[in-house]
């Protein structure tokens, strides 16, 4: 077993332990996966579930994750499911706001149109009543303002949020409060919202009253005698009424029976940026992966071209189009910098900041769908926003010894970036770099050293990462509160092994709850680059040091001239690798085997070329320890095969194993032979 896995039952529950025999595959986190992803993978794909913002950090983190399984397994039922979900998740867009784009929509993050719904603020000329709320058939004693423990909502152990409103029977009539909504959107759908309970045996009763029409748009019955949120949607009447928020009871009697409200809010719905992207990028990445996998992947691709002009026609376009509901929202700083901003025709944002730019994360993920199209349809207009995006984030970067600082955006007075959000923010970046824009591995080498030295907490047994990029709690009661959101983390154990580290030891951790889709994304981001698999099997990443160098993989008597990267002898993927032999020594590419359980039996399997010069082809699974070939394979076809060699790994796991790829015989100069898709499984492994 790996040196730190614990073997755990399974729990098949919504919020469950990891699992480890349900589907009894032989790989444990793979079973994990499953389990969970069988048991939850309907939550947010319902025929009800139409939230914008549930849709983007749950779904599309699913979405994500499918695409992971498919390139682990390279098991179409896993892309059979993306399109499942997605085809779903496609059909909840709709034109609400009639400009002929489909949209995604949220009210999570609109600005409230009740004032002081949270009845923080008191009157300046009554502290028992509401600032912005008016009585109406109420006095001080049966309306009002209070701290009392239980009546109101806690915010949490820090939060400055202790008042709540009380409403009191007087056994003849009603006891009421009201407040004018602030300006409206005509004919746009809204959510009226708020936290109540009763405290008695008279229920309580919210609503929104359109006083000009004489109508009552929204109603809730507040029924329970806990705190329970309360939410229904409603259509704002065109403009120019008067419209109130009304807060009472749903008898006059019994007296002295109490009821309290707390969060009271109306909000609008909008559709994000954000939002789209989150749930764009992946549909974007399946895209490519068909396209790049024309042959294998025939079947997808009418579907993937329907969801390329979805994101193209749809998502992308409605953002940069004058005539559209927000109106072009790209803004041209430089010749070589860019980013998006909030719509200035609507406030679509609670903050009381114009958010000019977006946040970094927020239009990050536009760019983002936009460079990965870029390596489908060429369109130079999508680099071009994709790269001046990167620019300008870049030139606000700040350089702490070894590592990267930034904020959560460029306007004054942001705060540090989270580490939660810092993963969309790494998810882009590793797009960039990837792709050759901007970044360069130096400068991934420095966002590297953010996570290892400044956000990771430095232990190997209890892994931890800091709230903040520079390592710090900052302003929450607690520290290490995204700790397990490692997601876009995870791709830069392509520069420091020590990232799948921090990440594969806190799911390894006995009683590690995977219950929600970011983590299962991030464990299936950990099944990527475990080492016990080998990394970059594909030799499609490049060592930060030398761009001829396979990443995580180490020259052995060879040269840049002897051992590369190449790009016209390859069997799928970007790139593969080329040996070429010098008549003298072995020219030989090696990876360090970790992780591997003691006596186990495993398959290691490649894809392998020779040329005709007989220097032939030959891999090694060495035991560096004691000195000893645990198992060799030797090869001499001309054309792309797959080949397999089984082998028991040593009895002693500390023992240090290399992978060696290299040739059969030395004497021969100028003998080439190919390598791709190398990777290790144990016997009984799915994959």
């Amino acid at each position: 077993m790996r040196i730190f896995r614990r073997i755990l039952p399974v729990v098949l529950l919504i919020t469950m332990l990891f699992a480890t025999s349900a589907y009894a595959t032989g790989n444990t986190w793979y079973d994990d996966y499953v389990a969970y992803e069988s048991a939850n993978e309907n939550n947010y794909t319902s025929i009800t579930e139409t939230d914008a913002a549930f849709l983007a950090w749950q779904e599309g983190m699913l979405l994500r994750s499918y695409i992971n399984l498919y390139e682990l397994t390279k098991q179409t039922s896993w892309l059979t499911k993306f399109t499942d979900h997605f085809d779903i998740v496609k059909g909840k867009a709709n034109d609400g706001d009639g400009d002929g784009y489909l949209d995604w929509t949220t009210a999570r993050y609109s600005p409230s149109l009740a004032s002081n719904g949270n009845f923080e603020i008191a009157d300046s000329g009554d502290a028992t009543l509401p600032k912005d709320w008016t009585r109406s058939g109420s006095t001080a004693t049966t309306a009002f303002r209070t701290n009392a423990a239980g009546n109101y909502v806690s915010g949490g152990a820090c939060s400055a949020l202790t008042w709540g409103l009380q409403l009191t029977t007087d056994g003849s009539t009603l006891q009421r409060l009201y407040t004018d909504i602030s300006s409206y959107e005509a004919n746009l759908p809204y959510n009226f919202s708020l936290v109540g309970k009763k405290g008695g045996t008279v229920d309580g009763h919210a609503f929104i009253y359109d006083r000009t029409a004489n109508a009552v748009l929204a109603s809730i019955t507040v029924t329970s005698s806990s705190w329970t949120t309360y939410s229904i949607d409603f259509t704002a009447p065109a403009s120019g009424h008067t419209l109130e928020v009304w807060l009472t009871h749903d008898a006059t009697s019994p007296a002295s029976a109490s009821v309290y409200y707390d969060n009271v809010n109306v909000t609008g719905y909008y559709a994000y940026q954000v939002l789209d992207g989150i749930i764009g990028i992946p549909v974007a990445d399946f895209v490519r992966l068909v396209n790049e996998n024309a042959g294998t992947l025939s079947s997808f691709q009418t579907v993937a071209n329907t969801y390329q002009d979805f994101l193209e026609d749809e998502i992308i376009a409605k953002w940069e189009d004058s005539n559209s509901f927000y109106g072009d929202t790209w803004v041209d700083a430089s010749s070589t910098e860019g980013y998006y901003i909030e719509p200035m025709n609507h406030n679509t944002f609670s903050t009381p900041t114009v958010l000019d730019p977006l946040p970094y994360n927020q239009y990050f993920t536009l760019i983002e769908i936009q460079r990965i199209l870029y390596d489908v349809n060429a369109n130079a207009a999508y680099l071009d926003k994709a790269e001046k995006g990167t620019q300008y984030f870049k030139n606000n970067l700040t350089t702490s010894g070894s590592t990267y600082t930034w904020y959560y955006a460029a306007f004054p007075g942001s705060k540090l970036e989270d580490a939660s959000h810092v993963n969309v923010d790494m998810e882009f970046i590793s797009e960039m770099n990837q792709g050759g824009s901007i970044f360069t591995n130096a400068d991934m080498e420095k966002f590297t050293d953010t996570l290892t030295v400044n956000m990771w907490n430095q232990s190997t047994s209890s892994p931890r990462i800091h709230n903040f990029v520079t390592g710090v709690q900052g302003g929450y009661c607690s520290d290490y509160l995204f700790t397990s959101y490692m997601y876009g983390w995870l791709p830069f154990a392509q520069f420091d092994a020590q990232v799948w580290d921090v990440a594969a030891r806190q799911y390894d951790e006995s009683g590690f709850l995977l219950n929600n889709h970011t983590k299962a994304l991030t464990l299936s981001e950990i099944m990527k680059w475990d080492p016990v698999k080998l990394t970059n099997q594909g030799f499609e990443l490049a060592s930060s040091s030398d761009a001829t160098l396979p990443a995580r993989w180490t020259r052995f008597l060879s040269t840049s001239a002897t051992a590369y990267l190449d790009s016209t002898s390859k069997n799928s993927g970007n790139y593969g690798l080329t040996l070429v032999s010098n008549g003298s020594s072995w020219q030989k590419l090696t990876q360090v085997w970790k992780e591997y359980e003691s006596s186990e039996n495993y398959v290691l399997t490649f894809d392998g070329k020779t040329d005709l010069s007989g220097a032939n082809g030959r891999v090694w699974v060495y035991n560096e320890t004691v000195g000893t070939t645990i198992a060799s394979y030797n090869f001499t076809n001309t054309a792309w095969q797959n080949h397999t060699l089984t082998f028991t790994a040593p009895a002693n796991a500390t023992d240090i194993v290399t992978i060696q790829l290299g040739h059969q015989t030395i004497t021969v100069n100028n003998g080439v032979t190919n390598y791709d898709n190398v990777s290790i499984k144990k016997s009984g492994d799915a994959w």
